[in-house]
């Protein structure tokens, strides 16, 4: 399987842009003859989009533009970060979602878990924690897809949740992961990044994109 990854710089709440640019890198990647591409965390809005998520518009907004991305999504998959309504009256109105999009229309959401609440996040005021985890089927392969913080808490010492999303999905037997993610920059952060994401292919024996 080929897999293109798109690092764009996603504006918060400029959509027409957003969209403009992830359908250009989904048609670059069908010239490269991708069968995946793979976009960030929230890149449909931009993140951290914040006090944003209260307005209906803005999540309306939301949906029409993954609706305007599946239309390129006949001959590549895409997984792109967006919010999810959810469904059930009980908690909060919104998960922090990855989409995967195939055949013009959304085949999966896979939702996510761990929301961080310290330093510069604060995802837990805005969105529910996510309870299920099921691989995603492509192309004769398992894919374990999860969001930034949902592979972070690998450390023993340093425990912060009390559940490890890709300890569910490992049950199911993933070819590979994918954890699409987006946090505010700092010098330090790609080292950090680096270590957390090599223990996670350590402790579960798969490559990660």
């Amino acid at each position: 399987m080929k897999i293109a990854i798109a690092q764009l710089n996603y504006h918060i709440g400029n959509f027409a842009e957003n969209t403009k640019k992830i359908i250009n890198a989904i048609q670059k990647a069908k010239q490269q003859k991708a069968d995946l591409i793979v976009f960030a965390e929230l890149a449909i809005c931009g993140y951290p989009p914040r006090d944003f998520l209260e307005f209906e518009d803005f999540i309306s907004l939301c949906d029409n533009a993954i609706y305007e991305i599946a239309k390129e999504t006949k001959e590549i998959a895409v997984i792109i970060g967006s919010v999810f309504k959810n469904p059930n009256k009980e908690g909060k109105r919104l998960y922090n979602a990855a989409y995967f999009i195939y055949q013009g229309k959304v085949q999966a959401i896979a939702k996510k878990s761990l929301l961080p609440t310290y330093d510069v996040f604060d995802e837990y005021r805005y969105f529910e924690t996510a309870k299920d985890f099921s691989v995603i089927q492509y192309k004769n392969k398992k894919i374990a897809l999860t969001i930034c913080e949902d592979l972070w808490d690998i450390e023993e010492r340093e425990r912060l949740y009390t559940i490890r999303p890709m300890d569910e999905l490992i049950k199911q037997k993933p070819d590979f992961m994918v954890n699409i993610a987006a946090s505010p920059f700092h010098s330090k952060q790609e080292k950090k990044r680096k270590e957390i994401l090599q223990q996670n292919c350590i402790h579960y024996q798969l490559p990660l994109l």
